[in-house]
C-alpha cells in the first residue's frame, strides 16, 4: 500500500523572482545571466535563457489555450493575425506578441499553409484523441517529421510561432514530445528540461488523489492564497495486499523512478544527425550501449529490491511464456476523475500467436547474426569484437535492439512494449506503452530480463575476462570502509520510509488568481547519506577509474538467477594516484549515476527569470537515477551485502586522459552519457565492466583471484549490512 500525505499551497512566481509561501529555494549555483526584468517577446527571444523560458513554459497549462497566463503571469502569448484562430482574444499590452512565420524570401506563411504542412507531415496518423508513445516507430517518425519541419524554419521566432499555432492540432503528449525534442535539437537554447512529475502529474499520481486536490483547490482557494498549508491524508494501492508483487509498490510506483525512466528516454532517444553536427543529445556517445546498460541496471536494482522484500528475482517474459496466461494483471489507476489514462490488463491475459511470431522473428534474425559475429546496419557489416579493452559491437547491438536505427532486425524492444500494453485486447493502451509509466507494471522487469539475457549472451560470446583485462599492475586497494551519517558504526547502511518526500506540480487545473503550482508530500524509500573511505597504494604516479558494485551476500540458486543481474553499480569515478599511499574519500551523493538536482517546471522558470542557473546545469541537468534510492531497501533485521570495488587503468584511447574531471566526477555521465561535442564517454571500457560478462562459475568472487591463484590487488570486497526502518 502506498501512502500519500498532501500539502497543498499556492506558489507564485513574480517578475522579481520572489517565492511564496514555501520559503527560499536552495541553490549553490553561480549566476550566468542577468535577471529578467523585461518580458517583451523581442527581448526574450534575443537571449538563450529567454528562448529556453519560452519553450519550457509551453509545458505549463497544457490543457489550456496558448494565450492563458504562464510563468506566474509573466508570459501571455498571442499569435499574429496571419496565424491566430478566430477565438484568440485581443492581446493585452503586457502580452507577448509573437512574430510572423517567414520564408527565406521574406514572404509570410499564413495559417492555412501551416495546417497544410502539418497534414503533410503528420498524415492524420495521430489525431487529438490518439495516445502518443515513443515505443511505436510510426509515432516517433511523426515527431521526427514535425520537429524537422520546425527546425527548418528560418529563425527561432518563426519556429516558435509555428509551434504555438500547432498546439491546438496536436495531442498533449505529441505536443510535449515536440517541445522536448526541439530543446535537444536546437543549439540556441539550453538542454535542461523540468521534472516530468511536475508537468504530467496524472502520469505519476493516482486519479483519486488528483481529483481530491482539485476539489480542495476549488473549495479552499482563499486560505491557500494567503500561504496556509492544507494537509490531506490519502492512501491508495494498485495491487491487493495478498498479491506478492504489491510489496514492490515503493519501487515500481515511485514517481521519481518512473520520471527518471521517461527523462532518460527523452534525452537519449532523439533523431540522428550527421556526425559533424554537434546537436546536443542527437550525438550522445555510445547511445546504444547506454540503452543496454541503463536498463540492465534497472533490472539489477529491481532484483535487489525483490530480494529485500522476500520475492524471487525477475523471471524472463520470453518465447516460452508468451503463449501462457500472464499473472498478475495490472491497473495503474492513473488518470483524472473517472477517465482512465491507461487501460488495465486482466490477470491471465495471453499474447496473440501472431504477435509472438513477430517477436520471435526479430530475435531469430538478431541471434543468427550475433552468432556470426556481424551485424548488418545501413548496408554495412559491423564486426562484433572486443579489442584492447573496448567492446566495439555493443553500442551497435543496442542501437538495433532499441531501434534507434532502422535495420533488418525489426524493433524488438519497443514492439514488445507495445504488444504487452495491448494484452487486454481492448480500447486504449496499458502503461507498458510509454516510458513515463512502464516501470509501474510488474511485467516491466520480466520483459527486460528477457532483453538483458540477449545482451548477456552476446557479452558471454567473448568468454571470460583475462588477467590482462582485469589487472592494474602496481596498484593495491589495501583497505576500505563505509560510514553513514546516521551513526559511527562502520559498514552499516540505513534506509527508511520518508513520509515527507516533496514534489511540486505545475499543471493541475487550479485556475484561481495567482496559482501556479501545488506541492505534495508523499512516502518514498530514502537512506542516510554515507561516505566511502579507501586506502590505495601505488608504485608509481598513475590514473584510473574506480568502480563500486553492491551485490547480495546470499545468492539465490534458482535457474533464472544470473549474478551480473544482481550487481548494482553504485558509483564510477576517476582517481589520480600518487606514488605511495593514497587516501580517497567519496560521498555517496556524488555518484556519477545520480540526478543531483531535479528542477520542477516552477523552479526552472524561477531560476531562468532570476538568473540563478549555472552554465553547467543549463546545458545538462536533471537526468539521473534518484539519489534517495541509491541503495536497496534491505530488511528490518539487517540484510547482508558485499561491496565489490575495482580500480582499473585508463584505456589508451580514453578521453579520460583529457576530460574535465572536476565536473564529470560529480555529474551523471555514468547513467545519462556524454555528448560527443562535450568529449564523449571518458571511460572506454564496457559499461558495467567487469560484471557485464558472467564470471567464472557464475561467482563474482572469482574475479578477486588471478589465473594463477594469486589475489588481484586492484580489487577488493567488503561485507556491509543494510538496515531498514519503516
Amino acid at each position: 500500500m502506498s501512502e500519500f500525505i498532501i500539502i497543498l499551497s499556492y506558489l507564485v512566481i513574480t517578475a522579481s523572482g520572489n517565492l511564496s509561501p514555501c520559503g527560499k529555494l536552495l541553490s549553490d549555483l553561480s549566476s550566468t545571466q542577468k535577471p529578467l526584468s523585461n518580458f517583451s517577446y523581442p527581448i526574450l527571444s534575443s537571449t538563450k535563457h529567454g528562448r529556453h523560458l519560452l519553450l519550457i513554459s509551453l509545458l505549463e497549462e497544457l490543457h489550456q489555450p496558448y494565450w492563458v497566463p504562464r510563468s506566474g503571469g509573466n508570459l501571455m502569448l498571442f499569435l499574429p493575425l496571419s496565424l491566430a484562430p478566430e477565438d484568440q482574444p485581443p492581446p493585452p499590452s503586457a502580452g507577448q506578441k509573437l512574430m510572423e512565420v517567414m520564408r527565406g524570401d521574406g514572404t509570410i506563411v499564413v495559417r492555412d499553409e501551416v495546417i497544410a504542412m502539418l497534414n503533410d507531415k503528420e498524415d492524420f496518423l495521430l489525431l487529438l484523441d490518439e495516445k502518443f508513445t515513443r515505443f511505436r516507430e510510426d509515432h516517433v517518425e511523426v515527431v521526427k517529421r514535425l520537429v524537422n519541419m520546425l527546425i527548418s524554419q528560418v529563425s527561432f521566432d518563426s519556429m516558435f510561432s509555428m509551434l504555438v499555432m500547432l498546439k491546438e492540432f496536436l495531442s498533449i503528449e505529441l505536443f510535449m514530445d515536440c517541445i522536448y525534442s526541439l530543446i535537444q535539437r536546437r543549439k540556441d537554447v539550453g538542454f535542461i528540461i523540468p521534472s516530468a512529475v511536475s508537468v504530467q502529474p496524472e502520469d505519476y499520481f493516482p486519479s483519486d488523489l488528483l481529483e481530491g486536490v482539485l476539489r480542495r483547490g476549488k473549495r479552499q482557494a482563499v486560505p491557500w492564497a494567503t500561504g496556509n498549508m492544507l494537509p490531506v491524508n490519502y492512501r491508495y494501492k494498485t495491487l491487493p495486499d495478498d498479491e506478492p508483487e504489491s510489496r514492490m509498490w515503493y519501487f515500481r510506483e515511485d514517481p521519481m523512478v518512473n520520471a527518471n525512466h521517461f527523462h532518460w528516454h527523452q534525452v537519449l532517444s532523439n533523431d540522428e544527425v550527421m556526425k559533424s553536427d554537434p546537436m546536443h543529445s542527437s550525438n550522445i556517445d555510445r547511445r546504444g550501449e547506454m540503452f543496454y546498460f541503463m536498463h540492465h541496471q534497472l533490472l539489477c536494482r529491481a532484483n535487489l529490491e525483490r530480494l529485500s522484500v522476500g520475492l524471487d528475482v525477475s523471471k524472463p517474459y520470453g518465447p516460452e511464456e508468451w503463449g501462457q496466461p500472464l499473472h498478475p494483471g495490472y491497473d495503474s489507476k492513473l488518470g483524472v476523475g473517472s477517465v482512465k489514462k491507461y487501460a488495465s490488463r486482466p490477470g491471465g491475459a495471453v499474447m496473440h500467436a501472431s504477435d509472438a511470431r513477430k517477436l520471435s522473428k526479430f530475435e531469430e534474425l538478431l541471434q543468427n547474426d550475433i552468432n556470426r559475429g556481424w551485424l548488418v546496419v545501413k548496408g554495412s557489416y559491423i564486426k562484433l569484437e572486443y579489442v584492447d579493452g573496448v567492446d566495439r559491437g555493443i553500442s551497435t547491438l543496442g542501437d538495433v535492439v532499441e531501434s534507434y536505427i532502422i535495420s533488418k532486425y525489426g524493433d524488438l524492444h519497443n514492439t514488445g512494449h507495445t504488444i504487452i500494453s495491448n494484452l487486454h485486447k481492448g480500447r486504449g493502451d496499458g502503461v507498458m506503452a510509454t516510458p513515463n509509466v512502464a516501470i509501474r507494471d510488474p511485467i516491466f522487469s520480466r520483459w527486460h530480463k528477457y532483453i538483458d539475457d540477449i545482451f548477456l549472451g552476446y557479452k558471454n560470446w567473448f568468454g571470460h575476462y583475462t588477467d590482462q583485462d582485469l589487472d592494474f599492475p602496481g596498484v593495491t586497494l589495501s583497505s576500505m570502509s563505509v560510514m553513514t551519517d546516521k551513526d559511527h558504526h562502520a559498514n552499516y547502511l540505513h534506509t527508511y520510509m520518508n513520509h515527507s518526500a516533496f514534489v511540486q506540480l505545475s499543471s493541475l487545473d487550479l485556475t484561481k488568481a495567482g496559482s501556479s503550482s501545488v506541492g505534495i508530500h508523499y512516502t518514498r524509500l530514502d537512506h542516510f547519506p554515507f561516505t566511502y573511505n579507501f586506502m590505495v597504494e601505488s608504485s608509481t604516479p598513475t590514473r584510473g577509474i574506480m568502480r563500486i558494485f553492491l551485490l547480495p551476500a546470499s545468492i539465490p540458486s534458482a535457474e533464472e538467477v544470473e549474478i551480473t543481474q544482481l550487481a548494482v553499480e553504485l558509483d564510477r569515478f576517476h582517481v589520480h594516484l600518487n606514488a605511495g599511499v593514497n587516501t580517497i574519500t567519496r560521498r555517496s551523493g556524488d555518484s556519477s549515476f545520480l540526478a543531483k538536482k531535479r528542477r520542477s517546471l516552477y523552479e526552472l522558470q524561477k531560476m531562468l527569470i532570476q538568473g540563478t542557473i549555472s552554465e553547467d546545469e543549463f546545458n545538462w541537468g536533471g537526468c539521473g537515477w534518484p539519489e534517495e534510492m541509491l541503495i536497496p531497501r534491505g530488511t528490518e533485521e539487517g540484510m547482508e551485502f558485499d561491496l565489490f570495488v575495482v580500480i582499473s587503468p585508463l584505456v589508451e584511447e580514453d578521453s579520460a586522459h583529457s576530460a574535465d574531471w572536476a565536473s564529470l566526477n560529480t555529474g551523471t555521465w555514468s547513467w545519462c552519457g556524454v555528448r560527443t561535442d562535450m568529449g564523449g564517454m571518458p571511460d572506454s571500457r564496457p559499461m558495467g565492466y567487469p560484471l557485464d560478462r558472467s564470471p567464472p562459475n557464475g561467482d563474482w568472487r572469482t574475479l578477486l583471484v588471478g589465473e594463477y591463484g594469486v589475489r588481484r590487488r586492484n580489487m577488493a570486497s567488503l561485507p556491509v549490512v543494510i538496515l531498514h526502518k519503516q
